[in-house]
């Protein structure tokens, strides 16, 4: 069998190793030898140390055909790192050749004439958290192909629907309360695993997105049965709005919502319920708009009503559906919206809650380019 003499001296040595955070290895010359292996890379390949000091691909001869040798083999040459994310590869397991996903960096070390003399090859093994990537992305993909409002359709009667609607809601209060709770209990136990906590995150996000599906569900109940009323007071438009534009800011921090406040505005009505129509509609300014994109906020008085629009830069409305925007359960279709969720509530919800106010809205909107949203509301007298 063909020899390979020492290349690296032990300081030279000492200095790589000194570089190593990760499972390591150290291949020297262009057969790419393995000078250094430290436990955690021979776990990795599946083999024992007696592959110290052969050719990688005859130390492990299943990367024969991967791309990796040759990519090592192109460092040492040029003297570039090279770097991957969860790439796959194929290597032993448990006796036998199986696919496992590796972060890696094949770096270069170089003598004092720039000259590269070793590769450091340095790997984390993040199998488990691809495969735990994948199982959510399914399990969301399959939550968006469902279709939402097949709740619903075996529901003839309407007061059975109501009634069912205020039943479920109510039932599902309960557990979605605690789930949240013990979610706050683990993100307060200060996490340092970044995949655990932006996974929490997600779920604390879609229960929110829960809980306000439930409230709109408890809402349309309440308004059918002529249960709700308004609890009315004098207050101040402009404040309302500056007080959900600043939650909504923290809730989409990947869009720009603008609002500057001007002379007060007041009027007699139920300040929450205003509160949650702008919150709507602000909200469905973002769902139906691209990442990074302006929505304005702006409220004027004129005559003897308050005027409060919210326009975004999204995909627009067709003319034929902005007549049935506000009809209960109305939801547009089309292959742009199949992937945002919803039940048509929210817009049935604040159409309903203006009308109590004696106000109107309505919607434009150039298809393509982007919608307005407005409301009016009498002034206080």
């Amino acid at each position: 069998m063909e020899s390979y003499s020492k290349v690296l001296s032990n300081d030279q040595l000492l200095e790589v190793l000194f570089l190593s955070k990760d499972a390591t290895a150290i291949y020297t010359s262009e057969h790419i030898v393995i000078e250094m292996a430290n436990d955690a890379m021979i776990d990795f390949w599946g083999k024992d140390r007696s592959i110290v000091g052969k050719p990688l691909e005859d130390a492990v001869p299943e990367l024969k055909g991967q791309p990796f040798i040759n990519i090592l083999k192109n460092v040492l040459l040029t003297g570039i790192t090279d770097k991957g994310d969860a790439v796959p590869a194929e290597t032993m397991r448990d006796g036998k050749l199986q696919t496992a996903y590796y972060t890696y960096e094949y770096r270069a070390i170089k003598d004092n004439s720039g000259i590269p003399y070793c590769i450091l090859h340095t790997a984390s093994d993040v199998t488990d958290m691809v495969k735990a990537k994948k199982v959510i992305q399914e399990t969301e993909l399959q939550r968006e192909a469902l279709d939402q409002e097949q709740i619903l359709i075996s529901i003839k009667e309407e007061q059975q629907k109501n009634d069912f609607i205020s039943m479920v809601s109510h039932e599902l209060k309960t557990p979605l309360t605690s789930i949240s709770a013990y979610i706050q209990l683990l993100q307060s136990r200060g996490l340092t695993d970044l995949f655990v906590v932006n996974t929490l995150t997600k779920v604390q996000k879609q229960i929110r997105k829960m809980s306000t599906l439930i409230s709109s569900f408890l809402n349309v109940s309440r308004l059918e049965s002529g249960e709700v009323q308004l609890n009315l007071s004098n207050f101040d438009v402009d404040k309302v709005i500056l007080d959900v534009v600043e939650d909504l800011r923290l809730i989409y921090p990947t869009n720009q919502i603008d609002f500057e406040s001007g002379d007060r505005k007041l009027i007699y009505g139920d300040k929450d319920k205003i509160g949650s129509v702008i919150s709507n509609l602000i909200s469905n300014a973002v769902k139906y708009s691209d990442l990074n994109s302006t929505i304005l906020v702006q409220s004027e008085t004129s005559a003897n009503e308050v005027h409060v629009s919210v326009t975004d830069q999204g995909i627009g409305i067709k003319a034929h559906d902005i007549e049935k925007l506000f009809d209960r359960f109305y939801r547009v279709e089309s292959l742009q919206t199949k992937t945002i969720s919803g039940f048509g509530i929210g817009l049935y919800l604040s159409a309903e809650i203006i009308n109590l106010h004696q106000g109107k809205i309505w919607a434009e909107s150039d298809y393509g380019v982007g919608s307005t949203f407005h409301f009016c509301i009498p002034l206080a007298s």
